[in-house]
């Protein structure tokens, strides 16, 4: 048997307007650009990537000087306050020495020349 009436015919798929499908390509288009203007822009991803790296390494740069200082101060604290330190420095670097002793000065060791064939 056949079909009569509506069901027998197919409904053909509703087209979109035009009006919808250039919305839906314009938001479409500017979500695009806001996802680039995101990832590179001066306040995007990238940026703020950049910038926690430079954070980090400027962190570590002020706790080394940190260490530097407090090792330069635990010096000043010693040379002030403990007279060794200071005979030892003068012994080291000017080549003082006590009545009666005697310095010894050994040349800087150098690497040996090799002879040539």
């Amino acid at each position: 048997m056949r079909q009569t009436g509506p069901a027998a015919t197919p409904i053909p798929p509703a087209k979109t307007p035009l009006g919808r499908r250039i919305v839906i390509f314009v938001c479409a288009i500017a979500a695009v650009a806001l996802l680039i203007m995101t990832t590179t822009g001066d306040r995007g991803f990238l940026e703020a990537r950049r910038r926690r790296a430079a954070y980090a390494g400027l962190r570590k740069e002020v706790e080394k000087m940190n260490a530097d200082n407090a090792a330069l101060l635990a010096r000043i604290t010693a040379l002030k306050k403990q007279p060794y330190v200071i005979e030892k420095l003068a012994r080291e670097e000017l080549g003082y020495a006590r009545p009666g002793e005697v310095i010894y000065l050994f040349p800087p060791e150098t690497e040996p020349t090799q002879a040539k064939p």
